[in-house]
């Protein structure tokens, strides 16, 4: 085989490769557009309790928050711990969970 057809051939697998890997990682993404201030979710409406049983409940039951009684700053402390392992509230929202668990679930 000469040279020139080996390069041929080498070249020719190079790119068979190359789109091989395009069509198994599904082709370029597109990206998803980041909203505008006007497309920005409002801010939550919901109380400390809803909040509670909507977020909290998503990892564990609400049995295991009923049985804990902690002061405002080991609340505030437990909230920013499962904040920092993905439950989903902000600010805002957490200043309500913890103002409402602190009130009915004092230590």
């Amino acid at each position: 085989m000469s040279k020139r057809m080996a390069a041929v051939l080498t070249m020719a697998l190079v790119v068979l490769l190359v789109a091989s890997l395009v069509v198994a990682c599904g082709g370029p993404k597109e990206e998803t557009p980041v909203p505008t201030q006007e497309e920005k979710p409002a801010p939550s409406t919901l109380d400390g309790e809803t909040l509670v049983e909507e977020r909290c409940t998503k990892c564990h039951d609400l049995g295991r928050v009923e049985r804990a009684k902690k002061t405002e700053e080991e609340w505030q402390a437990t909230v920013e711990r499962m904040v920092g392992k993905g439950a989903q509230l902000n600010q805002a929202e957490q200043e309500l969970v913890i103002k409402y668990l602190a009130e009915t679930y004092p230590q």
